[in-house]
């Protein structure tokens, strides 16, 4: 009896063993296909994302830089409405204006870095831009309490100008 199970396991054996290997490439390439196209989707959801957050990165960055550009606009503006101040509020303004466009500069550097390197790469410029914008609002304020008129109604707009560009950098920064 032993005999006759042994050729008929051998044969069973040589028909089986390609159809088991058959059935097993097909089963393994099915979930090889399923996986594939699972790590394809899920690499065109990251590039997706990726996408979506430079491009608002990229918008924040804009819209930050668009607002240092007026505020250099609206310190050039300032300038010509100090003319009307005591010698002694004249220099604190000055002082002031002097630094919010030291700010505005620092702002406008650290949003090109921004642009150019990403915002995590330049997250602490754009932090230490954001605390100089805030200082020079400050003084802004300080030197506003001092003036009258014209003088002071255009330090309290540059400083309001301040306060949105502090804003959108701390936006640019966060992203």
């Amino acid at each position: 009896m032993p005999t006759s199970t042994t050729p008929t396991r051998r044969r069973l054996a040589r028909v089986g063993a390609p159809v088991i290997a058959v059935l097993l490439a097909v089963g393994l390439s099915a979930c090889s296909d399923a996986d594939i196209d699972e790590a394809a989707q899920q690499a065109k959801d990251a590039a997706s994302e990726a996408r979506s957050a430079i491009d608002d990165l990229k918008a924040q960055v804009d819209d930050a830089k668009a607002e240092a550009d007026a505020a250099q606009q609206k310190i050039e503006d300032v300038k010509t409405q100090l003319g009307s101040l005591d010698d002694s509020a004249r220099a604190q303004a000055d002082t002031a204006v002097a630094d919010a466009q030291a700010a505005v500069q620092d702002a406008q550097t650290a949003l090109e870095q921004a642009q150019a390197e990403g915002a995590a790469a330049s997250q602490q410029a754009l932090a230490d831009a954001q605390a100089q914008v805030a200082d020079a609002q400050a003084e802004l304020e300080a030197a506003k309490a001092n003036a009258a008129g014209s003088a002071a109604d255009s330090l309290d707009e540059l400083a309001q100008q301040l306060t949105t560009l502090g804003d959108k950098l701390e936006t640019a920064a966060g992203s």
